[in-house]
């Protein structure tokens, strides 16, 4: 009966029963399509709510997140824990590519051994010749998040003390010599188990007359780099035992005033919540500086200022990013860059935390070491669109494989040296980062050892 009352309505009632149903349908769509991507579940980034704290929501994201300590957990909890054996590490050097380096190992070596650590400190560079980087001695913050760190490895590793002696405090006797670990490149030798690590470290230990088994043992580790094959390693402790290490928060901030002014200054989108930013700013480190040019690295192929100049414009061209961050200690080949993309044909802009930074920030950079202001950029660089870095840097690998991870987390897995193969003077690219010109050691040492 209800039916044909319906049927015999004029024209214009079912027209407007029609609109009236399906408003809520196509108005619910158009709010969805508003914040969703079509083939995919992230929200664009012009759809999202506006940044109301640039620099404070650029702070708390990192390009690997989120921090899961269960798997460092795991491994800990099936270590022989010794209170009494304490290690040290006294002679990290270099810049943040290798004292990272230095430090990870030498965390990863008293895991296994079940040692305490004294919370390691670096060599710091000379500031009139940065090649000498013996010149004095720095503090484990001169880097990193010393409070965070002591934070995350009481989470993943409350077995492990972690001592911090005042300059006052008289320590314990050292045994005689730098205890040098046995490598655990897997990739090297099958033999390099933990098992014959740890017998390689007790044979050590009792072949010195100081050692007492049941004293307190107190041991300087000569610094190791890139001396664990980190892929046999279960993935997320691979993953997350880098993580332990995140730069200084006052240095962070500097960075994430140089983005939010780049953003401003060349009208660039960048959204500080995302860890990549699509179709922003393309970011080039320039390795150029007096110790590379020292040390021969310039005079190889397609590594001098033309070459890494030339390649970095081209990549910069070939994804759409007009503005391009360039990362170099050298003042003179920047300015250089500047006015050889200004006069490219199309024009890039290229700029640095120097153009970025305003007076009162780089009035605060210009008080940090020469290590400390390359951090900044170092910062910058993981977060940029797409990254080109050089091949004797561990500077630029540190980047390069740090973002590689956060594709694999996206879950878009490359293969990054398959480009080896394809193109001359390139040793690495995933798509989001390029690693210029060729080098046995990095090559066969980084891609293995490295921690994201």
């Amino acid at each position: 009966m209800h039916i044909q009352n319906l049927a015999n309505k004029p024209p214009a009632f079912h027209a407007a029963l029609l609109i009236f149903t399906l408003a809520p349908l196509y108005l619910g769509s158009y709010q969805y399509r508003r914040g969703h991507s079509y083939g995919g579940t992230s929200t664009s980034a012009s759809a999202r709510p506006a940044v109301t704290d640039f620099v404070g929501e650029w702070l708390d994201v990192h390009p690997v997140q989120p921090f899961n300590p269960s798997a460092i957990a795991s491994y800990c909890n099936h270590t022989d824990w010794h209170p009494n054996l304490v290690f040290n590490l006294k002679n990290a050097n270099g810049g943040v590519g290798n004292v990272r380096g230095n430090f990870l190992d030498f965390f990863f070596f008293a895991i296994e051994a079940g040692a305490s650590i004294i919370l390691p400190g670096m060599a710091s560079r000379s500031q009139t010749d940065i090649s000498n980087v013996w010149a004095d001695r720095a503090p484990f913050d001169l880097m990193f998040d010393e409070a965070w760190f002591l934070w995350a490895i009481e989470q993943a590793c409350p077995q492990m003390a972690v001592y911090k002696p005042e300059k006052w405090q008289k320590m314990a006797d050292a045994l005689p010599g730098n205890y040098l670990p046995r490598s655990r490149r897997m990739d090297e030798d099958q033999g390099n188990t933990q098992k014959a690590y740890l017998e390689h470290l007790d044979g050590w230990l009792k072949a010195s007359t100081s050692f007492k088994p049941d004293g307190l043992t107190f041991l300087n580790l000569e610094r190791t780099l890139w001396n664990v094959d980190t892929r046999s390693l279960p993935l997320g402790l691979r993953r997350n035992l880098g993580q332990l290490l995140r730069i200084n928060p006052v240095v962070r901030r500097l960075a994430a005033i140089a983005v939010q002014n780049l953003s401003l200054k060349y009208y660039v989108q960048v959204d500080p919540r995302d860890p990549v930013p699509k179709r922003a700013f393309y970011g080039a480190h320039l390795r150029t500086e007096a110790d590379a040019q020292n040390a021969g690295w310039l005079n190889e192929p397609n590594t001098n200022f033309s070459a890494q100049s030339d390649a970095y414009m081209e990549q910069a061209l070939k994804h759409k990013l007009e503005v391009v961050f360039v990362a170099s200690g050298n003042a003179t080949d920047l300015a250089l860059f500047q006015a050889k993309a200004a006069a490219h044909a199309p024009p890039l802009t290229v700029t640095s935390k120097l153009d970025l930074l305003p007076p009162d920030a780089l009035e605060q950079l210009q008080q940090l070491t020469w290590d400390q202001q390359a951090l900044v950029d170092y910062e910058v660089l993981q977060r940029c669109s797409v990254f080109g870095g050089f091949v004797k840097s561990s500077f630029s690998y540190g980047i390069a494989i740090t973002r590689n991870q956060w594709l694999e987390d996206e879950g878009r897995v490359t293969d990054p040296w398959s480009v080896m193969h394809e193109e001359v003077g390139v040793a690495f690219d995933d798509g989001i980062s390029r690693v210029l010109a060729r080098d046995g050691f990095h090559e066969q040492r980084i891609p293995r050892g490295m921690w994201p």
